[in-house]
């Protein structure tokens, strides 16, 4: 027999969260009710089918031909005829295994789940910061290689600029500048 609790707020859990063994396709369970005047139901889906138990005042109940799939289920209060509150009830997992069902509470897989996904959310972040450290390291030698040529290059416009000048056949540093497309006082001073 599973022992379900209701709490005034939150959601009933049952009594042991471990995996357990359904016979015969059926779930004997004891609802803890609180103490209050009224009538308690407990209204239950699985497969497709909602059926609804009014609960002893022993709180002992047999639900039956469970089959495989998840068992919802929550607990309704009636005082004279009217709802008063709508205690919900943890639901279980049923699976069916050689032809008998298993169950789980939900909560607890579900806390399974979030654990293998927070496993995987910090491997994927360790991966993600090592590839981030990878092209931060590759930026950075690439600004190193981009500075170099660029060096190399305005000392090729230097010396390219001098032989102009220097040629008496050309020109001055200004005709190098103006035919070639070039302003050097942009990036550094001319020195004339």
């Amino acid at each position: 027999m599973r022992t379900i609790t209701l709490k005034s707020t939150g959601v009933g859990r049952y009594d042991d969260v471990s995996p357990f063994l359904i016979t015969d396709r059926e779930l004997p369970l004891k609802i803890i009710l609180p103490e209050l005047c009224g009538e308690f139901v407990l209204v239950y889906e699985n497969g497709g089918v909602t059926e609804k138990r009014q609960i002893p005042g022993s709180g002992e109940l047999m639900l039956e031909v469970l089959a495989a799939g998840e068992l919802r289920a929550e607990v309704k209060h009636y005082l004279k005829g009217g709802l008063i509150k709508v205690y919900k009830v943890e639901p279980l997992l049923l699976r069916e295994v050689d032809g008998s069902l298993t169950a789980e509470p939900d909560i607890t897989e579900l806390r399974r789940t979030v654990q293998t996904l927070v496993k995987e959310l910090g491997e994927e972040r360790e991966r993600t910061g090592a590839l981030c450290n990878e092209l931060t390291a590759e930026r950075e030698r690439f600004a190193e290689r981009l500075a170099a040529a660029e060096e190399k290059i305005a000392g090729l416009l230097r010396f390219a600029k001098d032989d102009y000048e220097n040629n008496v056949y050309l020109g001055s540093g200004e005709d190098f500048n103006e035919k070639y497309g070039f302003n050097l006082n942009e990036g550094e001073q001319e020195n004339d």
